[in-house]
């Protein structure tokens, strides 16, 4: 049975001032009451998370809610905070893992097609590669390189292709083998350098030396 860790079930609708257990039925229901916006910078974090793990769902036949799971609880509270009053909580399961899930909104319904892939006039954009490398990228040292290099596992054929054209038109060279993305040594760091600060427990995926990697991956 899951429990929720972080509650943001309910809220005041700002329109009626009124106070709702669940506010994307109360929106869905009222003659008088809209869905809220989704800000600009809300669906660059949306579409960092479905170019990462995050899948969209809609049990009830209503609009979709985003999903997004993890082992690092401090992940998905950066994610919680970067798409705000659009998240419903966080739930931890029997297995350990932490569960995030926004409220159903019909802004969502435009990223059905992101479930096979992004489209092919997306951006990748700063906020969505630093959600996309602390979701799903990484290092290793090939060899007895000291230099590690940037990879994704890439499963799906489409996504995978999608990417690395986005990453292409960033500048970066890409390297492509066995559903895998990797970027050189070089543009590795140059990546790095790019998205800035490293998101929280996901530190180590920012650490160029191996010894640190290691450090940090053991205190994430």
């Amino acid at each position: 049975m899951s429990e929720w860790v972080v509650d943001a079930r309910g809220g005041v609708c700002r329109q009626c001032d009124s106070e709702y257990q669940r506010l994307a039925q109360h929106w869905s229901r009222s003659k008088h009451c809209s869905y809220r916006d989704v800000s600009e910078a809300q669906h660059e974090t949306i579409r960092g998370c479905l170019v990462g793990d995050g899948n969209l769902d809609n049990p009830n036949d209503g609009p979709p809610a985003l999903r997004m799971s993890s082992m690092r609880l401090p992940h998905l509270r950066w994610i919680h905070d970067q798409l705000g009053w659009l998240v419903r909580g966080i739930t931890q399961d029997d297995a350990g893992a932490y569960r995030l899930r926004t409220l159903s909104h019909p802004s969502l319904g435009r990223y059905w097609t992101w479930m096979e892939g992004p489209p092919s006039d997306w951006t990748l954009t700063k906020p969505i590669a630093r959600i996309w490398y602390a979701c799903d990228g990484g290092l290793e040292w090939p060899g007895d390189s000291t230099r590690p290099r940037a990879t994704w596992t890439i499963t799906d054929d489409d996504k995978r292709q999608a990417c690395e054209q986005a990453l292409a038109e960033q500048g970066y060279e890409v390297m492509v083998w066995d559903r895998r993305l990797a970027l050189p040594f070089d543009a590795t760091e140059r990546f790095l350098a790019w998205l800035g600060d490293p998101t929280p427990a996901s530190a180590y995926k920012w650490a160029l030396e191996r010894e640190k990697y290691e450090r940090r991956r053991e205190e994430r």
